[in-house]
């Protein structure tokens, strides 16, 4: 089902790198033995967190993926710098004034639309992938340094700020750019939290530090922004106040003075210097490190929200299962006082025969016995009376019932699948895994109610009812058509009278028949006792076979509904668990590791 896994953009090999890491300065570094067994075990790592990650597939967003083989792809790549910040803070202009031309536009409107990736060559662009242009300028900075210009974080054109935050976990190092006159705005929080989230170091730029009238205003925006910054990122940040178009002007005018002032030297000192390559090696390594944290943490969290919503799940399998259980036992326990209601109409009828028997059946009656049809008629008149009626009537109330329980069963299955469908904050658990678990919950609830729609008590009770009859009707009576238990309990018990009247006649016409009417009384009552208990065992049996078929088919029917999604809880609790085991291990053996690349 859906398409085939993404595979990773970029992926992992250690045996095939080389041990050299491009420098900010553009010389290659040769790593120590140390650096290169750091860099050995972070590789192995990544590639693990990458197997882990298509567990999930294809529920791993694009983009993440995307994300992650760009981060792996660029620890072998040059020392990336990515300038971020508001649109019109001055982040072109600060660019310019570090490469000491105006190679990018400025203006007081977004002039960005595109991130940027400044390198050396002769002048010319080359887009690289969408909204990404590679833009070549023959500036020997830019044989030491690939600089990222980035769109306005507070764009009107909303996708601008999405390719600068796209970009983000790419990057080694984040020069924050913000204006002096409008220091650290709600708009560059919210960004820079997004930027803290992948890991990433960040220093700060206060630029137009020039707009300010003295000194005193000076010291007051930077303690600002630093205590700003610290609450933020939990740590006091390098933070460098200048003014980028100060700085400009004085490296075209050779100003000295100018330079000094613009405060662009204490920028090109911490690049040059204080950044040196054990620091930018050390950065070079957090940088996939801390991307390959941040979504180990994230596919945690959704695979331990899967799991919760597939025990929520395998709780409303229990409880379907627990209904079918229910409705087992309550079927086989209500059976029995509806049988026994059904005994005590046939029991009446045969205490009646009873006496009817001893009542007509004697000497002093002899009169009246040679009437057969009399006999006849009072024995169907006295003795069945409206039985055939009340057996009719407890019939079909149990055939009634039968139905009205399959009915119960299925309303209660469409309730447990709706209340698991209807739980709130399923749309985070990913698009392909939550599309499947709730096309699969969509079947069982489909079939639920269907079986609703389709509910039809009259013909339920009416097919139940024919076989419950098959047990009684004989060849001619079937080939009549159907006809009501009660007709056929009716035929029974006037089969019954045609017996008593029948040997009744034939002892009182024999000789000496008179001596043997006691004992065919005795005979008569045999008889019909055994015919009753004839129609009660066949009703029982009947009524009670019905009522297994009824469970076992209404079991199966439910069991079919959801052996789909039964097998989907199964299959994919063992796949999470086996992932987020994955990436448990992965993640806290990447955070050793951060923290002995961290303590160099």
């Amino acid at each position: 089902m859906g398409s085939p896994p993404t595979r990773l953009a970029h992926p992992v090999r250690p045996r095939e790198r080389q041990p050299v890491i491009r420098g900010i300065l553009g010389r290659s570094h040769v790593l120590s033995r140390r650096e290169q067994e750091l860099r050995a075990r972070e590789h192995e790592l990544l590639e693990r967190l990458g197997e882990a990650f298509e567990r999930f597939q294809p529920d791993v967003a694009e983009e993440d993926l995307r994300r992650f083989g760009e981060a792996v792809h660029q620890l072998e790549g040059f020392f990336l710098l990515v300038v971020v910040g508001e649109f019109n803070s001055g982040k072109s202009t600060f660019i310019n004034a570090l490469l000491g031309e105006p190679v990018l536009a400025e203006g007081v409107t977004p002039t960005t639309d595109r991130i940027t990736l400044l390198r050396h060559g002769e002048p010319g662009d080359r887009a690289v992938e969408p909204f990404l242009v590679e833009r070549t300028h023959p500036l020997d900075l830019l044989r030491e340094i690939h600089i990222v210009d980035t769109p306005g974080t507070n764009a009107v054109i909303r996708r601008h700020e999405e390719l600068t935050r796209e970009f983000i976990p790419r990057c080694d190092l984040v020069l924050f750019v913000t204006s002096a006159d409008r220091p650290f705005t709600e708009s560059e929080r919210a960004f820079l939290e997004h930027v803290r989230e992948w890991g990433k170091k960040i220093v700060f730029v206060v630029n137009r530090i020039d707009v300010l009238s003295g000194e005193a205003d000076r010291r007051q925006v930077i303690d600002y922004v630093r205590e700003q910054a610290s609450r933020l990122l939990g740590l006091e940040p390098e933070i460098f106040a200048v003014s980028s178009r100060r700085a400009l002007q004085a490296r075209a005018a050779a100003d000295e003075e100018g330079w000094r002032e613009s405060g662009f030297g204490a920028v090109e000192h911490y690049l040059g210097d204080t950044l040196d390559e054990q620091e930018r090696v050390r950065l070079k390594l957090l940088n996939p490190l801390n991307v390959g944290l941040r979504l180990a943490a994230r596919y945690k969290e959704v695979a331990f929200e899967r799991l919760k919503a597939l025990a929520e799940d395998v709780q409303t399998m229990e409880r379907i299962d627990g209904r079918v259980t229910q409705f087992h036992d309550r079927m086989l326990r209500d059976l029995e006082p509806r049988l026994a209601r059904l005994d005590v109409h046939l029991h009446d009828m045969e205490h009646r025969g009873m006496a009817f028997f001893d009542e007509t059946v004697r000497i002093g009656r002899i009169k009246s016995l040679l009437d057969s049809d009399a006999v006849r008629r009072d024995f169907e008149h006295a003795v069945i009376g409206e039985t055939p009626k009340q057996i009719e009537a407890e019939v079909q109330e149990v055939v009634d019932w039968i139905v009205e329980r399959d009915l119960d069963l299925w309303q209660d299955i469409q309730a447990a699948v709706e209340g698991a469908r209807e739980r709130p904050g399923l749309a985070t658990l990913g698009r392909r895994f939550d599309y499947n678990r709730q096309a699969l919950l969509g079947s069982v609830g489909q079939l639920a109610r269907d079986a609703l729609r389709s509910y039809d008590r009259e013909a339920e009770s009416r097919a139940i009812a024919n076989e419950v009859q098959g047990t009684f009707a004989t060849t001619a009576l079937a080939e009549a058509g159907a006809v009501g238990v009660g007709a056929l309990v009716a035929t029974a018990f006037a089969g019954a009278a045609a017996d008593v009247t029948g040997f009744l006649l034939a002892t009182l016409l024999a000789f000496g028949g008179f001596y043997l009417i006691p004992r065919r009384r005795r005979e008569a009552k045999r008889r019909f006792h055994e015919r009753v208990e004839d129609v009660r065992t066949r009703l029982r049996g009947s009524l009670t076979r019905q009522v297994h078929r009824e469970i076992e088919g209404a079991a199966g029917r439910v069991e079919e509904a959801i052996e789909p999604y039964r097998g989907f809880i199964a299959t994919q609790q063992e796949r999470l668990h086996q992932a987020r085991g994955e990436l448990v291990a992965v993640e806290d053996a990447l955070g050793l590791l951060k923290s002995e690349i961290e303590s160099r």
